[in-house]
């Protein structure tokens, strides 16, 4: 009798596949920039660099993983995993959609560099069909605020660079504009000159209201495409006809 390959875990297993080799690939370029955003050495002090590394090392692991379950059918990965490999895939989501819609505009040229497009573009987006493709049974809703965990680390992680003026790559001593603690708008104030209009704490409330919002918007759209997967187990007819 032969045994049916479950056509989803390979789409998944290249996804995964594509999510590590690109990440390697888009941080390997990375660090050969010079100077200039997230260029070089600091590279690895930018939470684009830190979050492609989570999702591409849990990505390999889950790869790894997947093959073993093709290999020996009872094997089953822990659902501990999926829950981490959830939050990896929130925090690569917001790294994607903060260069896309924040930082790119104010970086002309960003998209030309293949450094750019591969950690901020490429590694989310797979990552994300990935997640669909290989998701858990079930995420509960009160699980959203482990999401919060990564990007509340690097506020922490990025204050005390400030504070300790790390140097984050042409001098500055902060990461993102957003995170500049001495910009004119300051920690609660508003300003005209852009990109300052509004303060680090009003970024930072944003930031984890948006971050809240697309971790619970991730859990109901895994639940409902297994409520599906379900429903078409159900009504699919029986292997011995009946």
């Amino acid at each position: 009798m032969k045994t049916k390959i479950d056509a989803s875990k390979l789409v998944s297993m290249l996804l995964e596949l594509a999510t590590a080799v690109c990440m390697v690939t888009g941080i390997t370029l990375t660090a050969q920039m010079g100077g200039g955003f997230m260029g070089g050495g600091t590279a690895f002090l930018y939470f684009t660099v830190q979050s492609n590394l989570w999702i591409g090392a849990t990505c390999a692991l889950f790869f790894v993983l997947n093959a073993l379950s093709l290999a020996k059918p009872s094997f089953f990965i822990p659902r501990v995993l999926h829950v981490i490999k959830f939050v990896f895939t929130v925090s690569i989501t917001l790294t994607g959609i903060v260069f896309c819609g924040v930082l790119a505009p104010t970086l002309p040229g960003s998209f030309k560099s293949a450094a750019n497009v591969l950690t901020h573009v490429v590694v989310p987006i797979a990552a994300v069909i990935d997640l669909f493709f290989c998701r858990p049974q079930k995420i509960a809703y009160q699980e959203f605020a482990f999401a919060l965990i990564p990007p509340i680390y690097y506020l922490c992680f990025a204050g005390v660079g400030y504070a300790l003026n790390w140097d984050f790559g042409g001098g500055n001593n902060y990461p993102y504009f957003f995170l500049n603690w001495d910009s004119p708008a300051g920690a609660f104030g508003f300003s005209s000159e852009m990109p300052y209009f509004m303060g680090c704490f009003y970024w930072i409330v944003v930031m984890i209201a948006f971050i809240s919002l697309l971790s619970l918007g991730y859990i109901a759209l895994i639940g409902a495409l297994n409520r599906r997967a379900q429903k078409k187990a159900e009504e699919a007819p029986s292997p011995d006809g009946q």
